[in-house]
């Protein structure tokens, strides 16, 4: 590979945005607003929000905008509409003092490899696209989702719904995770927290909310309009179900805890200042769990 601010400049004709994109917008990562931003320096709303495109009614869960403006750094994504695949490249940019995400857009499905194959052998591509768009907001050890979607999930629930609803999280640490790690290796480290997290989520879901992983052994699970207390009833329920068989990895049994802590969002919070008192509430419950024993 070669640099391209090396590149000759007869080569630079072919890879301006005009050559390689069909189409471009600004997205405002909050709001989710589209603008032009046209010729006179003038920035220019339109009609309807950035997802009305890909024909959703609501945020796309692999908001590249958000990651971009957040992340500082360019984010790539898939999208399927009306029979054709869509790659999206969303950049930061700041324009008259507001953050926006420059997205590039081009239609590639004549360009894809694979693509007519996949069509000629009946295969959904569109499911294929959402499996790939699906693999970008879920933690791949565990399964659960992961920081960066939970994030934009509380973000979005800040600016629509925390003036109708609560929300409610609840975060766990495993016991004694590094010292399991230590003894028996990171294999089963991970078969630890494979475990651990398919009881939550299937707890979380079964009570309408959903989990995610907030770090190395930290996950949550987070609940709409669920008081403290019924949040309270669901963690002893995991714990209950953790708990009452050991897990057998290696021909050896494993008793496996956790702490957990409780936090309710406030109309004030943005999603770190709200993970940051759920991981605070986790570290004073470790610290009570430590003195009792």
């Amino acid at each position: 590979m070669f640099e391209f601010k090396l590149m000759n400049e007869s080569l630079k004709l072919y890879c301006t945005g005009e050559s390689i994109f069909d189409f471009y917008r600004l997205v405002d990562p909050k709001t989710h607003e589209v603008f032009e931003y046209d010729q006179d320096n003038k920035l220019n709303i339109q009609e309807g929000r950035c997802y009305i495109f890909w024909d959703r009614k609501e945020e796309c869960p692999n908001c590249v905008a958000r990651h971009s403006c957040v992340k500082q750094r360019q984010y790539v994504k898939l999208e399927f509409m009306y029979g054709k695949v869509m790659l999206i490249i969303s950049k930061p940019v700041k324009i008259q003092d507001r953050m926006l995400a420059l997205e590039l857009v081009k239609d590639i499905t004549s360009s894809m490899l694979g693509f007519n194959y996949y069509r000629s052998e009946n295969k959904n591509v569109e499911n294929i696209v959402s499996q790939f768009n699906e693999l970008a907001v879920r933690d791949i050890l565990t399964g659960l989702y992961n920081l960066d979607y939970i994030k934009n999930y509380l973000d979005n629930f800040l600016q629509k719904e925390v003036a109708f609803n609560t929300l409610t999280g609840a975060a766990i640490d495993i016991d004694n995770y590094t010292q399991i790690n230590s003894l028996y290796g990171y294999n089963v480290g991970n078969e630890v927290l494979q475990y651990v997290a398919g009881i939550m989520e299937k707890c979380a879901i079964s009570h309408g909310g959903m989990a995610g992983r907030l770090g190395p052994d930290e996950m949550g699970m987070f609940f709409i309009n669920k008081t403290s207390q019924e949040v309270e009833e669901i963690c002893k329920d995991v714990h209950e179900e953790v708990t009452k068989t050991p897990l057998v990895v290696q021909d050896k049994k494993l008793d496996i805890s956790f702490a957990y802590a409780i936090a309710a969002l406030k109309s004030d919070d943005e999603s770190d200042d709200f993970i940051g008192r759920l991981y605070f509430n986790l570290r004073t419950a470790q610290g009570r769990k430590l003195k009792n024993l």
